[in-house]
């Protein structure tokens, strides 16, 4: 049984055929690759009995043997695998070993996680605290509420430090797509198609902004009037306003945002998976008592936080932080590595908030209900069929168009906590916090919510 040689960021691992190792950004695992292109659980190598082999765990952004996408083949030394990305994500790099050497992938096996980290910045990277770790340090405050964060199942992400970055966006995304731009020429965004870039989200206007190249080969960004507003470092631009960009500013749109990057224009594009954390928040009233003392704890992606306490214990409190609508005295809230509170008016429209008191019509139908909240919510120039199409997936994804047509004071109690979740689900917000979701619902209306 031939040993196989790993080498990653120039990093290697000799792997022996009794065990099988498994690949991803899981600090647990035994090749760890912190790439936000990577999955938390991405794939595993493994020696079958006739060849080594690796197989694909569902992962967001794939494996690829020679560009091609692959759930599961046998590797062959010297075929180079690149995880997240066909041409630019981590690449493996496979060889034959030279001759058996059980000490050394013994040795290797139990590597901790920081010292099998395997990226070339791995000296500049800060472990994450784990929020266990933070909040076990608030145990001696029995007056704070607890958050407790189940294990992660999945393609989620650990919870990271923030890093350096251009302000504005994740620093550790890679852009989704790239525009060309050149001198003299006019770029017009919006979710019309007859707009040079076309983004599919139903919070643009048809023609929501333009990219205009400038004499000495700057460009400005002109707002055309839209409905849900053009951004820049997370500020509102005047309506039909224009703003010259530097080179680290980011105009968001939506749910994307644009960077100019020499002669072309990056994007990236919110589609979910988005960290959150809580960093040293602080909270006092009248009087000077604190009643949120230094809070941190930080959210993977693809995860449900549930955070417990009895009355008075600061949870209200720790939820209005959180969601900006009552910020913190101190510490920030980062949204993806974008402060949630400097940024607040743009990153708002990422973000539900389901209160404890349902905010509904209740004489309305559950379907004009969600029509008038899509008319509010979606640009005016939004055809009738795509807020139908919109409110009908909802609808479908929450469990709630059999009762479409049904007054909403008809309704129990789970069925009308259901709306007002649809309400907030309409703009497909990448986070949503809830209120006392299930607070008066017997058993079986409670698991009904939750799920």
């Amino acid at each position: 049984m031939p040993e196989l040689v790993l080498e990653l960021n120039g990093r290697t691992w000799t792997l022996d055929p009794s065990r099988s190792y498994s690949l991803g950004r899981d600090p647990q695992g035994d090749v760890v690759i912190d790439d936000a292109r990577v999955s938390w659980r991405h794939a595993t190598i493994a020696w079958n009995g006739q060849s080594w082999g690796i197989e694909d765990h569902g992962s967001t952004n794939g494996t690829y043997v020679q560009g091609a996408r692959v759930q599961q083949t046998a590797l062959v030394p010297g075929t180079p695998v690149h995880l997240g990305n066909a041409t630019d994500g981590p690449r493996l790099n496979l060889s034959a070993a030279a001759a058996p050497q059980p000490a050394v992938a013994q040795q290797q096996a139990q590597q901790t996680p920081a010292q099998a980290y395997a990226q070339p910045q791995a000296a500049a990277y800060q472990a994450p605290q784990q929020p266990q770790q933070a909040w076990n340090q608030q145990q001696h405050q029995p007056q704070q509420p607890q958050v407790h964060v189940p294990q992660q199942q999945g393609g989620g992400a650990a919870p990271r430090q923030p890093q350096a970055a251009a302000p504005g966006y994740g620093g550790d995304r890679s852009p989704t797509t790239f525009h060309q731009l050149s001198l003299g020429h006019v770029m017009r965004i919006g979710r019309a198609l007859e707009n040079e870039l076309v983004v599919s989200d139903l919070q643009v206007s048809r023609h929501h902004a333009e990219f205009h190249s400038m004499p000495g080969g700057r460009f400005e960004i002109r707002d055309l009037g839209s409905h849900n507003g053009t951004y820049v470092n997370g500020q509102p631009l005047a309506k039909s306003g224009t703003q010259l960009l530097g080179p680290n500013d980011i105009v968001g749109v939506g749910h994307s945002t644009f960077r100019i990057v020499g002669d072309r224009l990056e994007e990236f594009v919110d589609t979910g998976e988005v960290s959150f954390s809580a960093r040293h928040l602080t909270v006092t009233v009248d009087g000077g008592k604190q009643i949120l003392k230094d809070v941190t704890f930080g959210v993977p992606e693809k995860s449900l936080i549930g955070v417990i306490g009895p009355s008075g214990s600061g949870k209200s409190t720790l939820l209005k932080a959180l969601t900006g609508y009552r910020p913190a005295d101190q510490g920030d809230v980062l949204y993806d590595n974008r402060n949630l509170y400097k940024q607040f008016a743009e990153l708002r429209q990422r973000i539900g908030l389901v209160p404890q008191d349902d905010i509904l019509h209740k004489e309305l139908r559950v379907s004009t209900a969600l029509k008038y909240a899509a008319k509010l919510r979606f640009p005016g120039d939004t055809a009738e069929s795509e807020r139908a199409a919109r409110i009908d997936e909802v609808l479908r994804e929450l469990k709630l168009d059999i009762h479409k047509d049904k007054k909403i004071t008809a309704l129990s109690g789970g069925q009308r906590k259901r709306v007002s979740v649809a309400l907030e689900l309409l703009t497909k917000p990448s986070l949503i916090f809830l209120d006392e979701p299930t607070s008066g619902l017997d058993p079986g209306m409670d698991r009904d919510v939750m799920q």
